[in-house]
């Protein structure tokens, strides 16, 4: 008997972010997918950068802190070259690539909606990078965030968000993530991150 209590047809199973831990989280979501070993969220995240307030540090085994809240906010810094992802995938032996299509390159929410059922329709993988505050309608929550791209449905794009003060899947009308990505900006990774599955 099918259940209920989930959407019977999601592509990914949801997984739960450490605090600050929505890219390496949404990482394991897509390589859970994929049948790839999983690696824990905290090791991906420290070959991105990732850094946190000091009052997080004892939640983790091993972490960069700062006092100071980050440009793009706490979280990983793959903006940064030192932190590019398919140096940090290469060095874990994890078998994809990613790469950034900035908002700037989709143009309106049109051409993302038409972007997003191309990568569905191949049973493609991509992470969503916009402003948080913007899509919750929260502007003290103005930093970056993370979620899985999971599909298309009625025009509005369901995400898969590993944080756990939000619902699992969600969805999101295209006007709202467009305008949360340009608020995050193409300098801190603001639009569609592709991901790709290396050849065995």
């Amino acid at each position: 008997m099918q259940s209920t209590a989930t959407p019977p047809n999601s592509r990914y199973i949801p997984f739960t972010q450490q605090p600050a831990c929505c890219v390496p989280t949404c990482l394991q979501m897509v390589m859970y997918k994929n049948n790839i070993p999983l690696v824990p969220a905290e090791e991906i995240g420290y070959h991105l950068g990732l850094i946190v307030h000091p009052d997080r540090s004892g939640l983790f085994y091993n972490v960069r802190t700062s006092a100071e809240k980050p440009s793009a906010g706490y979280g990983t810094r793959i903006y940064l070259p030192e932190f590019e992802p398919n140096v940090a995938f290469k060095k874990l032996k994890i078998p994809l690539s990613l790469t950034v299509r900035p908002v700037s390159e989709i143009g309106n929410p049109a051409e993302l909606v038409m972007l997003l059922k191309k990568i569905e329709a191949n049973n493609q993988d991509a992470l969503l990078c916009f402003n948080h505050g913007v899509l919750v309608d929260d502007g003290d929550k103005s930093w970056g965030h993370v979620c899985v791209f999971d599909r298309v449905i009625d025009g509005e794009i369901r995400i898969i968000d590993p944080s756990p003060e939000h619902p699992k899947w969600r969805q999101v009308g295209a006007e709202k993530l467009f305008e949360a990505m340009e608020k995050h900006g193409e300098k801190r990774s603001g639009g569609v991150w592709l991901i790709r599955k290396q050849n065995d």
